[in-house]
């Protein structure tokens, strides 16, 4: 009877000894993630089992390190962020149908000038003034602010004396008419423009004059 009694009680040891053993193997595979209750668990939820796992020091000997596993955690880490890196970069790389308009830039070209576009109205020097007084007509659609011409002088047969070229800052607005002064031909030789006050004395020095546009602004 003891005998049996002893049989029991061996037996109830063993039982006790395999629950354990069993339950520390469950421990060891839920431990080490080979045995999980839930298989869908997302990558973030293992990551944070496994750092308890370190901070508990629950990880086995004869397994795996505590070191090795840290080091095996951490190039996890390194490749899912590589693998976040690629799939930034393909979405950034996908191809659009986008059509990239073509601006023609067109460059407007400078207007033409011509002769007519600055014509001389009306040209006064007495023998007396140095300078001449002389009005030029603008006869352009818009406002001149400059001009460069040519005065040429004749005799009164039409022979050439000289001539002077200059530029003046003068503002002329569309249809109107600007005078200015300008350096009288033959000056200190008693010279005058055969319309205006001519010398008594000298009647035959006097001069006739045209005007030559260049260029205006």
């Amino acid at each position: 009877m003891y005998r049996e009694i002893d049989d029991r009680k061996n037996e109830s040891y063993i039982f006790l000894l395999v629950l354990v053993i069993v339950v520390l193997i469950v421990a060891l595979l839920w431990s080490t993630g080979l045995f999980r209750w839930d298989d869908a668990t997302k990558e973030d939820d293992q990551e944070m089992v496994l750092e308890k796992q370190i901070e508990s020091n629950s990880i086995s000997e004869g397994t795996i390190s505590k070191e090795d596993f840290i080091a095996l955690q951490n190039e996890v880490h390194v490749l899912r962020q590589e693998v976040e890196k690629l799939k930034s970069v393909k979405s950034k790389t996908v191809p659009t149908n986008q059509t990239t308009a073509v601006r023609n830039t067109q460059v407007e070209e400078p207007k033409k000038q011509n002769s007519y576009d600055v014509t001389l109205a009306s040209y006064n020097h007495d023998w007396v003034n140095s300078d001449a007084n002389v009005s030029l007509k603008n006869n352009t659609n818009h406002t001149i602010n400059s001009i460069t011409g040519r005065m040429t002088y004749y005799d009164m047969n039409g022979n050439m004396l000289d001539y002077q070229d200059f530029t003046k800052s003068v503002r002329i607005e569309p249809g109107m008419t600007k005078s200015f002064l300008l350096k009288g031909y033959g000056y200190n030789d008693d010279y005058a423009y055969y319309k205006s006050n001519v010398k008594g004395s000298s009647p035959d020095r006097k001069y006739k004059v045209s005007f030559e546009l260049k260029s205006y602004k």
